[in-house]
């Protein structure tokens, strides 16, 4: 489905679900958020207009919010009938109307040249339409695909019935052994097994074709676009918002921890076990420290802002992260196409083992 198929449904279904909610008549659906005016929901014969309140109204915000453009279809069996008898002429008499006639024969003995003119022009346009036509059913038909399968289907049912006559034959007229015998009914029910296959695109092909063919694609028009992305560049900033405070109050709940300087030697020293175990208790006091703000006492806790960046760092060389390697542990390392590693809960298929 593409995007503006997409955008279609998604409207299409939002018209018709407000709809019935104001039809409902409960009160918060029958007026827009600040309206003084009820809804409106405009149904013509090829578009669905809603508004809010009416067409010229004081407050901006009201009038019409979007209108649907609807698809048009055509009928290819009367189209199909329409175009050929503008090619080939029609048994149906008109009355004044010399186009019916074959003017070509008859400007032979008759000055028919401008409606003649007009016929040629008429038969190629059709002609050209007609060519559409059938182009566009094959396409949302799929008959390319229809005829590829009939082709296929009866290759593999001509191959098959006569893998099995040459079986069958075998069995009824050569001489063979009981292991022989056993070998071929084998290779004779997975050709009946196959049949199954076959019952499978008999039923794709039986599939009913329409004759309905979308000569016009839908298009959806919002009337008050800047207000529609003043509305989105809102909810965006809502959601940033929302994010930043999340992580504010992730960095607050860490800094509030309470380590002393002895805790962080102790994690890092169970950090590096793992993934470096050749630092000593030593170095990793001299890491902590050559990372302390300048001035501060060697030997006393690394404030949280520092701590956290050494952390960070760490994860992005081995991947864990010292504050959560325990949990982290229970994960699967991934790597990504750019070399990095990352961790996920489950690897993909195509991850290396």
């Amino acid at each position: 489905m593409t995007d503006a198929e997409k955008e279609y449904e998604k409207y299409f279904t939002k018209f018709y679900s407000d709809l019935f909610k104001f039809k409902n008549g409960t009160k918060s659906s029958l007026r827009c958020p600040g309206c003084e005016t009820n809804k409106r929901f405009i149904i013509d014969h090829d578009t669905l207009t809603f508004s809010c309140g009416p067409k010229n109204n004081d407050n901006k915000k009201c009038g019409p919010q979007y209108t649907i453009q609807l698809p048009k279809y055509d009928n290819f069996r009367d189209l199909h009938k329409i175009y050929n008898e503008q090619i080939n002429g029609s048994f149906v008499y008109k009355e004044k109307d010399h186009l019916q006639y074959d003017l070509k024969s008859l400007t032979m003995k008759m000055n028919v040249k401008d409606d003649l003119e007009k016929q040629t022009e008429l038969i190629k346009d059709s002609q050209d339409k007609l060519k559409k036509l059938i182009n566009d059913t094959i396409k949302e038909n799929k008959l390319s695909e229809y005829t590829e399968i009939l082709e296929s289907l009866s290759d593999k049912r001509y191959k098959n019935s006569i893998e099995k006559q040459k079986i069958m034959r075998s069995l009824k007229e050569e001489e063979l052994s009981e292991p022989e015998q056993k070998e071929l009914r084998k290779k004779y029910a997975v050709l009946i097994q196959e049949n199954k296959e076959f019952i499978n695109m008999i039923i794709e092909l039986r599939k009913t074709n329409t004759d309905y063919i979308m000569s016009k694609k839908p298009e959806i028009i919002i009337h008050n676009k800047h207000k529609e992305d003043k509305e989105k560049d809102k909810d965006k900033d809502k959601e940033d918002k929302a994010k930043d405070k999340e992580d504010k109050k992730e960095d607050k709940e860490e800094s509030l921890k309470k380590y002393t300087f002895d805790d962080q030697v102790r994690i890092l020293t169970e950090y590096y076990k793992e993934f470096d175990p050749n630092k000593t208790e030593n170095d990793i006091k001299r890491i902590i420290n050559n990372r302390r703000p300048k001035g501060s006492q060697k030997g006393t806790i690394l404030p949280t802002k520092p701590w956290l960046e050494l952390c960070d760092k760490l994860q992005k060389k081995y991947v864990y992260h010292p504050l959560r390697m325990k949990e982290e542990k229970e994960k699967f390392i991934q790597e990504l196409e750019d070399g990095s590693e990352v961790l996920v809960d489950f690897l993909s298929p195509g991850s290396p083992r």
